[in-house]
């Protein structure tokens, strides 16, 4: 069976729910602290595993007292960990603020996650037919390499370029699937970040024309735009439920994705498959703790 293989970060999140996002230099209590498993790719790997996909891990936690929590947690989740090394500092954290409208914001310190390389994944073997999973929260350099160890092996690459990164025209032309959002596709191309559905399409196609095969824009509450070569669809939002907490979102959508592409399922059914778990996300609060809501995919 295909694996997804993720390349990622792995962070503690502390994230705190207010009200309302503060002023510049106004003081606020918030309703709660918690801390929890994060990283886009802790969370990818997490939800990639939900959808049943038989997944690796490849990243590092710290010498602190968070990398032994996390790794454990991240095993609960079906995860294969044996590739999470312990690297000596802190683990990587990601500092989120939830509103009471389930919108966020997230300062990261990169810790650990500043750390891993490509020989860990050259490590785990990736081969013809797996899917190697990537973002911008581990140095550009390793990417790089691993988009050529992954292509050498005839593996199929989906980068999640967030946050967005310089990253050399060869590479990215070099990525089977592309993955952004709105904002970061306007980062990509340069240009302001799309409005609607339509302008969405175009964007889709512009980045296509940037060298991957496949694209995925997505829009938030406004749902997604894909394309694959000449073909490209506007997909609704699944309203699941009231929305609680936005928060990894996105990574449930990256992982479902990569998990029914694993599957050997075309990519208009992988897109759905990735829309579906990321409107189940958003049911819960917290990032990989919200996954639970994620079933697994039928071929």
């Amino acid at each position: 069976m295909a694996r997804v293989i993720v390349v990622g970060s792995i962070n503690q999140d502390a994230t705190v729910t207010v009200d309302r996002f503060p002023q510049p230099g106004e003081t606020l209590y918030t309703r709660s602290l918690t801390y929890r498993l994060g990283g886009k790719g802790a969370n990818q790997a997490a939800a990639a595993a939900h959808a049943g996909a038989a997944t690796s891990f490849v990243g590092r936690v710290g010498s602190d007292g968070a990398g032994p929590a996390l790794r454990a947690e991240l095993a609960g989740h079906g995860v294969d960990v044996g590739s999470l090394l312990v690297d000596e500092g802190t683990t990587g954290t990601a500092f989120i603020t939830v509103s009471a409208q389930g919108e966020n914001t997230i300062l990261i310190d990169a810790g650990a996650n500043g750390r891993v390389t490509a020989d860990q994944a050259a490590a785990v073997a990736p081969g013809e037919g797996d899917i190697v999973v990537l973002q911008g929260e581990v140095p550009p350099q390793t990417n790089t390499e691993v988009i050529a160890l992954a292509r050498a092996a005839g593996a199929t690459v989906v980068l999640n370029i967030a946050p967005v990164y310089p990253i050399a025209p060869q590479d990215l032309a070099a990525v089977d699937v592309l993955v952004v959002n709105e904002t970061e596709a306007g980062l990509v191309l340069g240009r302001e970040a799309p409005h609607g559905a339509a302008e969405a399409r175009e964007v889709a196609r512009a980045l296509a024309e940037l060298g991957p095969a496949r694209v995925l824009v997505t829009l938030g509450a406004a749902g997604a735009v894909w394309r694959d070569g000449e073909r490209s669809a506007h997909v609704e939002a699944v309203d699941a439920g009231p929305v609680v907490d936005t928060t990894g979102a996105g990574d449930a959508t990256v992982g479902a994705l990569a998990a029914a592409l694993s599957m050997g399922l075309d990519f208009e059914r992988a897109v759905a498959e990735g829309m579906r778990a990321g409107s189940a996300a958003v049911l819960a609060q917290g990032a990989a703790s919200s996954y639970g809501g994620i079933t697994p995919i039928v071929p």
